[in-house]
């Protein structure tokens, strides 16, 4: 085997063995949260600018019409991702801190807004998935995750957090 070739080789073992390395760690802090998921997240935040309603912006441009109740209900399972909330942990840190609780409470406000204006069929939809054995999983997993984060952001994100619960509580109800 000619030298060129070995060395080939070799580069090519080391580039293989390094993005081996880079999916086990991705996998490991971010869990399911692929990084097209994560690129989505970081490009909507970086287009919202200066939006007079910016969380409604950022939502409409990550996941679709807000109108659209498939939209919306991804966007609120997405808050129970676990990678999706270290994502969203990376981004609120880079909010200037003027703006950041603010956007924080707009976002719980979003939440309490979602669940008020739920038509029927939504609840019935989203109680369905939270009442199954993947939906308590996906609830616990992300609970477990939330109390692992800085205690900085749990303090600042208690009012999400409310909202959320309350909304799982609303739909799981029989």
């Amino acid at each position: 085997m000619k030298t060129r070739t070995r060395r080939l080789l070799w580069v090519c073992g080391i580039a293989a063995a390094l993005a081996g390395v880079v999916v086990v760690l991705w996998v490991r802090q971010f869990h399911e949260y692929t990084p097209a998921e994560a690129l989505r997240d970081l490009e909507a935040a970086a287009r919202v600018g200066a939006a007079s309603r910016p969380v409604e912006r950022f939502l409409q441009l990550r996941y679709g019409p807000m109108d659209n109740p498939a939209n919306r209900q991804k966007a609120f399972l997405d808050f129970f991702n676990i990678g999706h909330i270290k994502g969203l942990n990376m981004i609120v840190a880079r909010i200037h801190p003027e703006k950041r609780q603010a956007r924080i409470d707009a976002m719980a406000q979003w939440v309490a807004d979602y669940r008020a204006t739920m038509s029927p069929e939504e609840k019935a939809s989203l109680g369905a998935y939270l009442n199954s054995d993947a939906g308590r999983a996906t609830i616990q997993q992300a609970a477990a995750e939330y109390m692992h984060e800085d205690s900085h952001f749990r303090a600042s994100t208690a009012g999400v957090v409310q909202e959320l619960l309350t909304t799982v509580s609303t739909v799981r109800r029989p």
